[in-house]
């Protein structure tokens, strides 16, 4: 009697540990697809950064955050339907 009571104890003293490290591993999946896509996210930031170091791209960024034009150039405007 003493030994399954003693046996119950300890087999408890395990679920709150068990517990937690099923927990944690949910918390690592996620946190892994978080470093996923802010990696890519990175890589975006930085291959926009590279280009904006380039005369095509300060004149594409020019054009298309910010409407300029060349002298001469018409310029259309497309509503969104």
């Amino acid at each position: 009697m003493l030994y399954a009571a003693f046996i119950g104890l300890l087999l408890a003293s395990y679920i709150s540990p068990l517990q937690g490290i099923l927990e944690g591993r949910d918390d690592v999946s996620r946190l892994e697809h978080n470093l996923a896509e802010t990696r890519e996210y990175n890589d975006g930031q930085r291959r926009l950064a590279e280009e904006l170091h380039t005369p095509a791209g300060i004149e594409r960024a020019a054009r298309e955050r910010y409407g300029m034009v060349r002298p001469g150039e018409k310029v259309y405007i497309v509503p969104k339907e």
